[in-house]
């Protein structure tokens, strides 16, 4: 029986005990957020002075160092300009050694031969050679022949002459020849342009 009393009193000492630390540790909780949401420390004004000195020490040797990569680039840029411009012919000039020799060579001959058929044959031989070379490069001629239409976009009129064949603003003659280099013009042809049959303006 006695054990029996005692039991309840047991149970709400417990129950005090449990209450009072749950107490204990929702106080601690609360003093852990309140140091934890504590501002912190301000600086001082000598403090905030170095600090802001050593950002300023910073950023000026930043700029230092991207003006000095600035200037690297720009000598390392122009150095590469001056390299490509005197070199950027390199190939295409040594692809026009062959025909430089070969031109030595005709005269050569020219000067040993008294027939003028061989010389002939030598200089169509090189401009033959000479023009598959241009081709090669992307070099193509604009040579309009007699009778086409006159275009003012790839040729110039040297002169107009009256003619009873051709018809007035057509290629009478060609000139000289022009050239384009990969679809661009690099020089127009000259042309001589009929200006139809002579008296033709007079009437």
């Amino acid at each position: 029986m006695e054990n029996a009393k005692e039991t309840p009193e047991v149970e709400e000492n417990e129950e005090a005990q449990t209450a009072e630390a749950s107490a204990d540790a929702a106080e601690a909780s609360e003093e852990e957020a309140v140091e934890e949401t504590a501002e912190p420390k301000e600086l001082t004004l000598e403090e905030k002075l170095e600090a802001a000195k050593a950002e300023a020490s910073e950023n000026y040797n930043n700029y230092l160092r991207a003006v000095a990569d600035l200037d690297t680039y720009r000598r390392r840029v122009m150095r590469e300009k001056d390299e490509l411009k005197q070199y950027a012919i390199a190939g295409l000039l040594e692809d026009f050694l062959p025909v430089y020799d070969n031109l030595g060579l005709g005269l050569m001959s020219a000067e040993q031969t008294s027939d003028p058929k061989v010389v002939v044959q030598g200089i169509q031989m090189v401009m033959t050679q000479f023009k598959s070379l241009l081709e090669d490069n992307g070099i193509s001629e604009v040579a309009p022949a007699a009778g086409d239409e006159f275009d003012p976009n790839l040729a110039e009129a040297f002169q107009t002459q009256p003619s009873d064949e051709i018809e007035e603003g057509k290629v009478l003659s060609l000139m000289r020849k022009g050239f384009k280099l990969n679809g661009r013009l690099l020089r127009p042809a000259s042309v001589v342009v009929s200006g139809g049959p002579a008296g033709s303006e007079e009437a």
